[in-house]
């Protein structure tokens, strides 16, 4: 018989339920390899215990829960609630969930699509499978000790088929305590014996970095704009973390303005503006403070309808200017100087024939001169050009970015070479996966915020400090 999903079994002779506190959220890189931050993983999946939206299948034994909807959108659905931006869907989901932990805490390759090569998916085995693929598989007889945010996989019968997994919390001597969704049709801290014959083994998360990277010279970071109060955050590190800075302004009361950073004075640092599509008009400010704009022009562009705004150094004069695609017609219009005139550069293309094309600018070659490209959300592909102009695409891969419902496609240098690549943000559980490489694979950097409790957020990407 092939493997078995999660059988949601109840808790076995010895096994007695029990509680736990863990807190933190730390960010989490591929390479170079340090210890992962386990408490990281743990505090996600005592998180997820605590909250009593989503701990639970709702109506309780209908299989309706979070997790799957969270990853299988063909799953059933009838009768299913929502919540929190998900589908709740029909599943055996024990899998589900502590893909969910090791996803939002950042471990490599977890962010990985089933679809698109990915080694995790809904079945428990699976957990086994990561293990063998990555070389981090113990045996229960191996001697190993489990150690926090390992998964561990079990065989009710003894039968040779993967029924279940969970989360490991902490192990002593004797025993292992565990966090496990579809126990119970809820997620229920456990604990079993660590000589228990249900237990086949443990996956441990593939290593990455123990916290925080502080970005080196010309390395962009994230940050966002709250447009309920108006606020900025940026953070000057790739993780999770209190804003390098903050300021308040009063962007909120001018309905639709569209965020903007750039390096806008060749300073070396990118701050923030703002298009008014009202009248067409753009305000743009050097520093990380509220304070009057350092360059504002007005535009005839609240004529062109869905213009989007687009910012980049065009000439590689080491000073971002501004421009707009136009999505009536997929052209472009760029210019090399803040005030208003003719286009310095403009072409036509076929991009109005992509539905929901999402245009992005970057330079993709190292060459110092911003480009484009676009992301097509249909099919979760990527298609950038190093040239102004049009023509086949440079640069092109597929993922299986299509299955992340919402996903903000974000460009910038990650790694400092001097090249933009791409990532993007979840709202759906508040996490970033960033990758260096302009091709399909798993995240170079990876962590969990909080940012999905702020309704609107705009995600934003540059090198504030400018190292």
């Amino acid at each position: 018989m092939g493997d078995i999903r999660c059988t949601g079994r109840r808790l076995a002779a010895g096994v007695a339920a029990t509680a736990f506190v863990a807190t933190g959220l730390t960010a989490v890189m591929s390479t170079p390899a340090f210890a992962v931050n386990r408490s990281t993983i743990v505090s996600i999946a005592q998180s997820e215990l605590n909250n009593g939206t989503r701990n639970h299948e709702s109506p309780m034994g209908s299989g309706c829960n979070y997790y799957t909807g969270f990853f299988r959108s063909w799953k059933p659905a009838t009768g299913c609630p929502s919540s929190d931006g998900v589908q709740w869907r029909d599943s055996d989901w024990c899998a589900d969930f502590a893909k969910y932990v090791w996803r939002k805490a950042g471990v490599k390759h977890a962010d990985v699509p089933e679809g698109s090569g990915g080694v995790l998916d809904g079945w428990a085995a699976s957990f086994k499978n990561y293990g063998t693929t990555f070389g981090t598989w113990h045996t229960r007889g191996s001697g190993y000790t489990p150690q926090p945010g390992d998964a561990v996989v079990f065989d009710w019968d003894q039968s040779g088929d993967i029924d279940h997994v969970g989360i490991v919390k902490s192990a002593d001597g004797s025993t292992v305590y565990t966090i496990e969704g579809n126990s119970g049709d809820r997620i229920q801290a456990n604990s079993y014996s660590r000589s228990n014959v249900d237990i086949v083994g443990y996956s441990a998360p593939v290593e990455g970095t123990a916290g925080p990277v502080e970005p080196p010279e010309g390395r962009d970071s994230t940050g966002y704009y709250n447009p309920a109060d108006g606020t900025f955050h940026l953070r000057n590190a790739l993780g999770d973390g209190a804003s390098s800075m903050a300021w308040d302004t009063a962007l909120e009361s001018i309905p639709g303005a569209v965020v903007l950073t750039g390096d806008w004075n060749g300073d070396g640092k990118d701050s923030t503006g703002y298009y008014n599509p009202a009248d067409g008009t753009f305000h743009l400010r050097n520093t990380h403070d509220n304070g009057p704009s350092n360059a504002a022009w007005d535009t005839a562009l609240e004529t062109v309808p869905g213009a989007v705004i687009l910012t980049g150094d065009w000439n590689g004069d080491g000073k971002d200017t501004t421009g707009y695609y136009n999505p009536a017609d997929g052209t472009f219009h760029l210019r090399n100087t803040h005030d208003d005139g003719p286009s310095n550069t403009a072409w036509g293309t076929e991009f109005e024939t992509v539905p929901g094309a999402v245009i992005l600018t970057g330079d993709w070659n190292g060459d110092g001169k911003d480009s484009f490209g676009y992301y097509n959300p249909a099919d979760g592909s990527f298609h950038l050009r190093n040239a102004h102009s049009d023509g086949p695409s440079d640069h092109a891969w597929d993922t299986g970015l299509e299955n992340v419902p919402g996903a903000v496609v974000l460009a910038g240098d990650w790694n400092g070479d001097g090249k933009d690549s791409t990532g993007y943000y979840d709202p759906r559980d508040g996490t970033f996966h960033l990758r260096n490489a302009l091709d399909q694979g798993s995240s170079d950097y990876a962590w969990a915020t909080e940012l999905e409790t702020v309704p609107g957020a705009v995600v934003l990407t540059g090198d504030w400090n400018g190292s």
